[in-house]
């Protein structure tokens, strides 16, 4: 029992130490005072601003996510990759909030960690230990937060690919009926679903709100992150710079594009040719040699 006192003590410390250090690091400096009378203010609409309301919990953890921020950076989460994921991944959620969710699966980590480290207590390991496995999963739980995020953008990613060369072809069926390529894409966002369709929405509502479609375009191929997207952007780029007919563009990009898919995937049957000689090797050769060898087996069983 005094191992378990001595263990929840020193966790119950070292809380308190971290309560009393981000509070010294919060303190309002004079250049805190006066920055908000000289930075010049940004006007922005309230049509454009976040007006999403943020619960009492993530009100709390917020200043301690934006503190535990920099801690994050030192694992690999640094706030250009997550940014940079996130919109790759389509998520709404913001750097903040996303913190805000690592620390709570931080939380979750060291709160198994915690039951870990007492059971190691109680069966007579160092306390010492238990704080070692707490903060390990501490910081386990914030890592997997960010590999899921790198799951998440992938996946997004390969729906784009699998995607993309059907609607290029519904996009030069469009234009080759004599619609223009912005009515095009609305036309193909409106209709169909799926990730293709909401890259193509978001570049529509860029362009209605005055971007130009070149620039969208060039856009909407750097932040997705899928190769094959970028390429039909730039193709669409220089096709509209140049006059060339987009429809014989598009054409070639969705040919171009399953042609791709085609060669990844027989790259991938070439490194799984080990894999899948393992189900031949250790399942089907060895039932098919016990039948073809139990009939003699039985036969010389029952000579003898």
């Amino acid at each position: 029992m005094a191992m378990i006192g001595g263990a929840i003590g020193l966790v119950g410390g070292v809380g308190l130490l971290l309560i009393v250090s981000a509070f010294a690091r919060r303190r309002v400096t004079l250049l805190d005072r006066v920055a908000p009378y000289v930075r010049p203010s940004v006007r922005v609409s309230r049509l454009l601003m976040d007006t999403s309301n943020r619960g009492l919990g993530e009100r709390i953890i917020s200043p301690l996510a934006r503190d535990l921020g920099r801690a994050f950076e030192g694992i690999g989460s640094t706030a250009a990759s997550v940014e940079r994921r996130l919109q790759q991944s389509a998520r709404r959620t913001t750097l903040e909030q996303f913190r805000v969710e690592q620390v709570l699966w931080s939380a979750l980590g060291a709160a198994v960690g915690l039951v870990v480290g007492l059971a190691a207590i109680a069966r007579g390991s160092s306390p010492i230990l238990s704080v070692a496995i707490v903060a390990l999963g501490a910081i386990a739980g914030a890592m997997l937060r960010d590999m899921a995020l790198s799951s998440a953008a992938k996946r997004r990613q390969a729906h784009l690919a699998e995607e993309l060369p059907d609607a290029a072809d519904l996009v030069a069926l469009a234009v080759g009926a004599g619609e223009p390529p912005i009515k095009a894409l609305e036309r193909i966002a409106r209709i169909s679903d799926g990730a293709i369709a909401t890259e193509f929405g978001d570049l529509v509502a860029r362009v209605h709100t005055g971007t130009s479609l070149t620039t969208a375009l060039t856009d909407m191929g750097a932040v997705s992150g899928s190769p094959e997207l970028a390429r039909l952007a730039d193709a669409l780029v220089v096709a509209i710079e140049r006059g060339t007919p987009l429809a014989d563009v598009l054409r070639d990009q969705a040919r171009d594009t399953r042609e791709n898919a085609r060669q990844h995937l027989m790259e991938i049957g070439g490194t799984k040719e080990l894999a899948m000689m393992v189900p031949v090797v250790f399942l089907i050769l060895p039932i098919t040699v016990a039948f073809a060898l139990f009939p003699g087996l039985a036969t010389l069983e029952i000579g003898l």
